[in-house]
């Protein structure tokens, strides 16, 4: 499954217009009576252009990070207990950052045949756009003949248990290319908040249109992958009033920030805003700063050293001259002949590796020569390593530094206990997915 996503929360004064009362009714009480409703049409609302020009814009992309390492699904999966494929949608979410676009592992696959306990089969992917989306501001609001199948009671009073007209999570699912049908496989009525009771594989009903609504709280699964292995959808997630409410009780502080409001007054076109007026998530300073310690920042600069400095948001290479007592400094701008004083710390950072560069790379607590072979946006490298001929794809900034520093190890690194063996040269122009600076290899 291969999904993009939008969340939004908090709809209140839905109002019936586009669909006749008893039509809106009908379609109401299958959706709430049910979990879920054929659409066939999907509804003409800018937030479901937003979801596919995004899926237009990054699926293949992804889909071709994700193929290149197919190898490295598992990774940790036995060790720690993660979900298959949770260590490769960390690395490539931090390639797209910049773009507010994350990748997750959500439940993974599992196979049908019940005499082997429906096994694990491979990953599930999805794909966020929510912090892209935010920062276009609040959503405008969906068409009528879409809230009134969604919220048919204003008030929304009383979710759980479910009333007839209420409810509190959708889903609108559709296939991008709106033609090919969504194969989704849902327990009709069964409103068990995602708890999977014996039985249910039997009562699996399969839905089968471009467009479909399953409400949340019904049981439901992915449909079968396709021939070449992958099934993409996209989806808008929505919840009501009370669904908000309800949604606090149980989601962390911190994803409840990653959300985007409907703006019921909004009318014009949707689109990004300057950063200024970009809705923002509250981020933790702690974590903040370990983010700025992992993409060339420091606790402390000293004297004479080359950095980046931060000006008009932008950044230019400079040297730091002086430390102020208050932790500021001054900066003198590479090639010109003129200074910043009271630079804060936050502003400055030091300059990343150029393709090319001959440096030293930490690998399983010991550090190697290696020459860098890619730079990233999101401060990692892809290395070389001098000794063997391998190479790394995910190495952090603060795993480099510069060539013959002290205690650089001059021979091949020997693999540990119960690792993969690093293969020779002459394999690695065989190899189908990139290794990382973890412990478990270290592989072109």
């Amino acid at each position: 499954f291969f999904g993009s996503g939008l969340t939004l929360p908090s709809m209140e004064d839905v109002t019936q217009q586009a669909l006749p009362e008893t039509c809106a009714r009908s379609r109401a009480k299958s959706s709430h009576r049910d979990g879920w409703l054929e659409l066939g049409q999907l509804p003409s609302w800018e937030v479901f252009d937003l979801v596919e020009a995004f899926y237009a814009k990054y699926h293949d992309r992804m889909l071709k990070l994700l193929e290149r390492e197919r190898g490295r699904w598992f990774e940790d999966v036995e060790e720690t207990g993660c979900r298959p494929g949770s260590v490769i949608a960390k690395e490539i979410s931090r390639r797209f950052e910049s773009e507010g676009i994350f990748l997750t592992a959500v439940h993974a696959s599992q196979s049908d045949d019940a005499s082997l306990d429906y096994p694990v089969t491979g990953p599930r992917f999805y794909v966020s756009v929510i912090p892209a989306a935010m920062r276009r501001g609040p959503a405008p609001p969906p068409p009528a003949d879409a809230a009134s199948i969604l919220w048919p009671d204003a008030k929304d009073e009383n979710p759980f248990p479910r009333k007839l007209g209420n409810g509190r999570f959708h889903h609108f699912i559709w296939k991008p290319d709106r033609t090919t049908k969504c194969t989704t496989g849902v327990v009709t009525g069964g409103f068990t908040n995602g708890c999977i009771q014996d039985g249910m594989h039997n009562c699996l009903d399969r839905v089968a249109s471009p467009t479909v609504v399953i409400d949340s709280e019904v049981c439901h699964c992915g449909g079968p992958t396709g021939p070449n292995g992958w099934t993409a959808s996209c989806t808008v997630q929505l919840c009501s009033s009370t669904g908000w409410e309800a949604l606090q009780s149980f989601a962390s502080d911190t994803l409840l920030e990653y959300v985007c409001p409907i703006d019921f007054g909004l009318a014009g076109p949707w689109n990004e805003l300057s950063p200024e007026s970009w809705i923002k998530p509250w981020v933790d300073p702690v974590e903040e700063e370990k983010k700025r310690l992992s993409q060339g920042g420091k606790l402390r600069w000293r004297v004479g050293a080359k950095v980046e400095v931060e000006f008009d948001g932008k950044w230019f290479p400079a040297v730091i001259s002086e430390r102020k007592l208050d932790k500021t400094y001054c900066v003198h701008w590479d090639g010109e002949e003129t200074f910043s004083n009271a630079v804060p710390l936050v502003k400055i950072r030091a300059p990343r590796w150029r393709i090319g560069c001959q440096v030293d790379a930490e690998w399983c607590g010991a550090w190697y020569p290696a020459t860098i072979g890619k730079v990233r946006n999101d401060w990692s490298y892809q290395v070389h390593w001098d000794v063997d001929g391998t190479c790394s794809y995910f190495v952090c900034h603060g795993s480099i530094r510069p060539r013959n520093s002290p205690s650089c190890c001059r021979s091949a690194p020997a693999p540990p206990d119960k690792l993969s063996t690093k293969r020779s040269p002459s394999e690695i122009s065989t190899a189908s997915s990139s290794g990382s600076p973890s412990r478990h290899k270290r592989i072109c």
